[in-house]
């Protein structure tokens, strides 16, 4: 039943609102932004076409999050510059609450706006890493200063936003899982603020109702536009980029274009991506490896790194660092000390010490990625260590994220895989990018650093990742290792 409908005033066509936040609706027929205040509907122009981006869920459909039933009203598109992104406006107790809902690196996350929260900083005075405390509602960290701008809309929104329109945003990661995002909008206006949580994908359950396109719904693979192959999906509609197997080229899955050149056949994927092994009691598929390189001194190093896909958990990285091998997952960075950086970052009452400062590079990619990843992308990442472990910061402009690496012997990994001990490419003899933490004393405590690793594995689950959390978060990207 509608709270409010009219006529659509660039085409005619009938105009619905479902429940009482929503105050624009995308016309169905002509795909106009109309807007209702107390003067009637104002048309605020014409949306471009939804861009064909990785999404889970449509608008029209329903399902429960963390156990409460929730339904998808409205769909935002939205473009930094890195390619569009998805936020989906829904509903909660029938109407009685909305908030907004986004998908980044296997997380789902989850807000509402919080109209009586404290006062926030102005936007230009924030910067990544920096503590801002919202009250009752605890203390929050920076992880991400940009701004947005609307490209595309479908369904009921619940704000004035014209195509067009720039957004500013900052995202913020609370103690687990609290996450929170500041919308700045065009700078006009007050900022708001959105309080939520993150989820991991298996707190999400969707049934599917809304329409989706032909080629979500038929196709199980990803062609090629270079050399036509078809190449299976590994991580569902997850992917943004694909570095072809059989021609190396890589290329947009949404936009079927070619990004990229490379070599066929330069890197061979110590794990042959399709595979799926256990650790830590999850199963993982490897859907991608890449080879990224940084100078040092002069001297340009390079390592590999394999991306894991597990259904209900997300993506975990595996890096192989000279002939040692690391499992890295994400690190809420609301948890870390940085009261001694750059020298040094506690964590869980441990200290690790800066070991070294590099740019990473992408040099080559293979299999699907969950960002708009290419050759030559560059990203200034610092290690810190405490014994075998390591903690690894990496920075972009306006946004930070962090990980955690414990090191796994290959032997363990080629058994969880089904691999050979003997596998060529499984480890590289020489000088590595990190320097020395692949010692020979690593392989007698191994054992205990496995269990380390697993066990930060339950504790990080859900605290990594860039988001659209609140109305405007960024898609972002999430490299393992180094």
């Amino acid at each position: 039943m509608a709270v409010a409908s009219g006529s659509c005033p660039s085409c005619g066509a009938p105009i619905e609102f479902t429940v009482g936040a929503s105050v624009s609706r995308v016309c169905d027929h002509c795909k106009s932004t109309v807007f209702r205040s107390d003067r009637g509907l104002e048309d605020l122009g014409k949306v471009a076409a939804i861009a064909n981006v990785p999404s889970l869920i449509a608008v029209g459909d329903q399902g429960t999050l963390g156990g409460r039933p929730f339904r998808v009203l409205g769909r935002v598109q939205l473009d930094h510059g890195a390619g569009p992104w998805d936020e989906y406006y829904v509903a909660f107790e029938n109407g009685a609450a909305w908030g907004w809902l986004a998908y980044a690196e296997g997380v789902w996350y989850v807000t509402e706006a919080w109209p009586g929260g404290p006062p926030v900083p102005q936007f230009e005075r924030l910067h990544i890493e920096m503590d801002v405390s919202l009250g009752q509602a605890g203390m929050f960290r920076v992880a991400e200063v940009k701004t947005g701008r609307v490209v595309s809309a479908q369904g009921e929104l619940p704000a004035r936003l014209p195509p067009g329109l720039a957004r500013r945003y900052v995202d913020l990661f609370g103690v687990d899982p609290a996450f929170a995002t500041f919308d700045y909008g065009d700078g006009t206006g007050a900022p708001e603020i959105f309080l939520g949580r993150r989820f991991d994908e298996s707190g999400l359950s969707i049934t599917a109702a809304g329409p989706r396109t032909v080629a979500k719904v038929s196709m199980a693979t990803i062609r090629c536009p270079n050399c036509g192959g078809d190449l299976p999906k590994l991580s569902g509609e997850r992917a943004e980029r694909v570095g072809c197997r059989y021609c190396g080229a890589i290329s947009d899955v949404a936009e079927q274009r070619v990004i990229s050149a490379q070599d066929a056949a330069r890197l061979d994927s110590p794990i042959p991506l399709g595979t799926t092994g256990t650790i830590g009691g999850v199963s993982y598929t490897a859907i991608a490896c890449i080879q990224r390189d940084s100078e040092i001194d002069g001297e340009r190093f390079s390592w590999v790194e394999l991306l894991l896909f597990a259904q209900g958990v997300g993506f975990r990285w595996l890096v192989r660092d000279e002939s040692t091998w690391l499992f890295v997952v994400p690190v809420n960075l609301a948890e870390l000390d940085l009261r001694q950086m750059p020298r040094a970052v506690r964590l869980r009452g441990g200290t690790y010490r800066l070991r070294n400062r590099n740019v990473a590079r992408v040099d080559y990619v293979l299999g699907e990625v969950y960002w708009k990843c290419e050759v030559g992308e560059t990203t200034r990442a610092s290690d810190y260590v405490a014994g075998p472990t390591v903690l690894s910061r990496e920075e972009s402009p306006g946004e930070v994220r962090w990980s955690y690496s414990s090191p796994i012997p290959w032997p363990v990994i080629a058994q969880a895989f089904g691999l050979s001990r003997n596998r060529p490419g499984a480890a590289v003899a020489g000088p590595s990018a990190g320097g020395s933490h692949a010692q020979t004393a690593v392989v007698v405590l191994v054992v205990v650093f496995i269990l380390m690793g697993i066990a930060f594995q339950s504790l990080f689950d859900g605290g990594g990742g860039s988001s659209g959390g609140g109305v405007f978060g960024g898609s972002g990207y999430y490299y393992g290792g180094k």
